[in-house]
């Protein structure tokens, strides 16, 4: 018998106008909020934790939680993450370096390369412009 990987709807996730919310395992403690990426599989469900690197996040957590529990994330949709420094408005963010709910541009870093040759993940298009750091603004996940 395959093994079923695919719990959804199953396990709570649900879809509002198109914006897929689901529920994921924890493999790390998550804050509210935070910025997160694909971890390590298991089997039926999706395992993410807290960005180890700029521009590996491709989703954010909706609830804080620890390792081992189940957390809702956005994968996409309009969510209030904060700017790590100036962002344009349309501008692509992605998450910065280390956890958190904080987003950069991409050009910030030169580890942070797009395309066929790099490996980080655009996470959004910033729907408001960032003046200073700590500004709050509004993000569409996904890619345009």
């Amino acid at each position: 018998m395959a093994v079923k990987t695919d719990y959804w709807p199953q396990e709570e996730g649900y879809i509002v106008e198109g914006s897929p919310v689901m529920m994921c395992l924890s493999t790390t403690n998550i804050t509210e909020m935070c910025c997160i990426r694909l971890t390590a599989t298991t089997a039926g469900v999706v395992s993410v934790g807290v960005g180890a690197a700029w521009g590996d996040c491709i989703g954010v957590a909706l609830r804080a939680c620890t390792s081992g529990e189940m957390v809702p994330v956005a994968f996409n949709g309009v969510v209030k993450l904060l700017a790590d420094a100036t962002l344009a408005l349309g501008q692509h963010v992605v998450n910065q370096a280390v956890g958190g709910n904080k987003i950069i541009d991409p050009a910030a870093s030169a580890s942070c390369k797009m395309g066929t040759n790099g490996s980080a993940y655009i996470l959004g298009t910033a729907l408001q412009a960032a003046a200073n750091d700590e500004d709050e603004i509004l993000v569409l996940l996904g890619r345009k």
